[in-house]
């Protein structure tokens, strides 16, 4: 078996190897447009405030896992059309520009989402990027050497612009966010957001919500970010939201799509064309998912899973909601945390459709008890009953969870 996949993400590798199912004489084939084998595009603003030296050994840990994997990976080859009648692909290998075509019996596609910068006055100075790729990183942390680089400005409010101000935070610059949403992080319900927003204040994160990006004025460089309502200092601004899928090499294949772009897909990760499947950001369920994600951001984590309460009534679904407070460990050991959690649950039933955490620490693990709970189709009382571990050094006799499901009458 043949299997080719389209960008080196870590999601299209693995989904890829379990395609394969095991077959010892498999052939996967890797192509990467990019200089660089992708080294997790999430987890590319930790690297801003850690040494060339940690990016490099990265790079080569990427690059050592997929030769150990008997994996044939190649960088600066652009896929630039599928034929899925035939089962081929149009490849272009860009340090040559020669042209050449592949097989496959089974496809991946793994080629991610770019963020946009919005298309106002200035927006091609020096200084105005986006952060998805090495090669964007590498230079990035070049142009944050020079000390007059004080003032960060990133355009959204999403899980990407957390991440990227966090890894400003710990380079000790000023960490503004804008965003032209009212809230921070819809995911969650506005008064969890609010106190979420107070959190990362304290952290030294300022916000600028419901601001349209109007022009980015300064001579060679960036030197302001101007909204419809104010004018900001910014040294260098990042793009983290407005994220479009790099499916344009998707034309005429007739792979299905959703209004934003994005390849759907079962939960098998198949396309509606047989033989090609799709993951990472380029992709969406149709049966839909959990959402679940975490990130932690100074002393804070936060997390989510599910819907929110202004999600459910916004589809039609009557709610019972309640939020407790717990510590992840005994009071008397060293250094014990706050977790909140608001948990959502259908009315009637009491089954549980989502929960918002936040606190110190510990918090994901919270999360991820709810997820695998609303998978099995839990109810908040089945789920306060359930057998939590305990221990006098490590976990509550009443784990935050089980506090916040005998809330729920």
């Amino acid at each position: 078996m043949r299997i080719v996949v389209i960008g080196s993400i870590a999601a299209g590798v693995s989904a890829a190897q379990q395609i394969s199912g095991g077959d010892g004489s498999a052939r996967i084939t890797v192509y990467e447009k990019g200089a660089f084998y992708s080294c997790g595009v999430d987890g590319l603003p930790y690297y801003l405030a850690e040494s060339t030296e940690t990016l490099n050994e990265a790079v080569m840990k990427k690059e050592s896992e997929l030769a150990s994997a008997g994996i044939d990976a190649r960088l600066l080859h652009e896929v630039t059309g599928i034929d899925p009648v035939r089962h081929t692909l149009r490849v272009k290998e860009l340090t040559t520009g020669r042209e050449f075509e592949d097989n496959y019996d089974r496809l991946v596609i793994a080629v991610g989402s770019s963020n946009i910068i919005p298309a106002v006055p200035g927006c091609d100075r020096i200084g105005v990027h986006t952060l998805k790729s090495v090669e964007e990183l590498i230079f990035i942390k070049e142009f944050i050497r020079s000390p007059y680089v004080r003032d960060i400005v990133i355009l959204g409010a999403s899980w990407s612009g957390l991440e990227i101000a966090k890894a400003f935070l710990k380079t000790g610059r000023h960490v503004r966010i804008i965003d032209s949403s009212r809230q921070l992080l819809p995911e969650f319900d506005p008064e969890i957001s609010n106190i979420i927003r107070q959190q990362l204040e304290l952290e030294g994160v300022m916000f600028s919500l419901g601001e349209k990006v109007r022009s980015f004025p300064g001579r060679t460089f960036v030197e302001q970010v101007q909204t419809d309502r104010n004018s900001y200092s910014c040294d260098l601004c990042i793009a983290a939201d407005a994220a479009v899928p790099n499916t344009s090499v998707l034309r005429g294949t007739g792979i299905e799509t959703d209004s934003k772009g994005r390849i759907a897909v079962n939960r098998m990760l198949e396309t509606n064309v047989k033989d090609i499947y799709a993951v990472g950001d380029c992709s969406v369920c149709r049966e839909g998912t959990l959402n679940t994600c975490s990130i932690r951001v100074g002393n804070t984590e936060i997390a989510v899973t599910g819907l929110s309460e202004s999600a459910a009534k916004a589809a039609g679904i009557r709610v019972k909601c309640a939020v407790a407070q717990g510590q992840d460990r005994p009071g008397i050991c060293p250094n014990p945390k706050s977790i909140s959690i608001k948990l959502v649950c259908e009315a009637g039933t009491g089954r549980i459709i989502g929960a918002q955490a936040w606190g110190g620490k510990n918090v994901a693990t919270r999360i991820n008890a709810v997820a695998v709970a609303i998978s099995a189709g839990m109810t908040a009382r089945q789920l306060a009953c359930t057998d939590f571990c305990f221990s006098s050094s490590r976990c509550t006799i009443w784990d935050p969870i089980q506090l916040v499901c005998g809330q729920i009458k």
